[in-house]
């Protein structure tokens, strides 16, 4: 079995998600590339994460081609490897999740503003929605790669959040901050007029976060 490692990486961060309470049962993806053979390994389509094993993990190149697996892969596979191609030095992982109130954004088409620190430390700018798109969709692959931007997330509308990272912890990250940023804005609705950050202060945040803090690198 190839890529063992990662295909394991895979499978436990796919496991991951619904002890945060972002999908149930089959629902959601994980996505990662290798840096050295550039192949993509996904979950299979349509199963539940509690039944799988590494090995069912799905193994394919960048242009989808199945280089090892004996279930199909994610329905959604050429938006996920399309995220890693259009920034192929900063994508190296996808998750999509439905979580509950992110996907509250995607049924109201409204973009997630940035609403706390820890949202701008991850995003550093505000979550952007496309409209409804059925993977049957001539821009199903292209218009959420394209709204999404020099970002790290997207709301698919009338399904669910996409979050992206240089590695699979950094994507699951900003899928637990992404529906808490959500969680927060919809408390904070019921309270008064929430204030959102401006983009200069939600750019220099993910600017420090980023660069500045934290331990030193040796």
């Amino acid at each position: 079995m190839i890529l063992e490692e990662l295909r394991a990486h895979v499978l436990n961060t796919a496991l991951l998600l619904p002890k945060y309470n972002l999908v149930w049962m089959a629902g959601g993806t994980v996505c990662a590339r290798d840096p050295q053979t550039g192949y993509v390994v996904v979950t299979p389509s349509g199963l539940d994460y509690e039944c799988l094993s590494p090995e069912d993990m799905i193994v394919t190149d960048l242009e989808m081609n199945l280089v090892e697996g004996k279930f199909r892969p994610s329905v959604a596979l050429n938006l996920w490897t399309g995220f890693m191609r259009a920034r192929p030095e900063e994508i190296f992982a996808v998750v999509h999740t439905h979580s509950p109130h992110a996907t509250a954004f995607t049924v109201v088409h409204q973009p997630i503003p940035v609403i706390t620190e820890t949202m701008a430390d991850w995003f550093g700018q505000p979550v952007p929605i496309t409209r409804y798109l059925s993977v049957e969709d001539t821009e199903f692959s292209t218009l959420p790669v394209e709204v999404m931007g020099n970002g790290y997330a997207v709301l698919l509308g009338n399904h669910g959040p996409i979050t992206v990272g240089k590695t699979l912890e950094n994507a699951l990250e900003r899928a637990v901050t992404l529906e808490e940023a959500a969680r927060t804005y919809s408390i904070a609705c019921a309270i008064g007029k929430p204030v959102t950050l401006t983009a200069e202060q939600a750019t220099a945040s993910f600017d420090y976060y980023h660069n500045r803090y934290g331990q030193k690198k040796t």
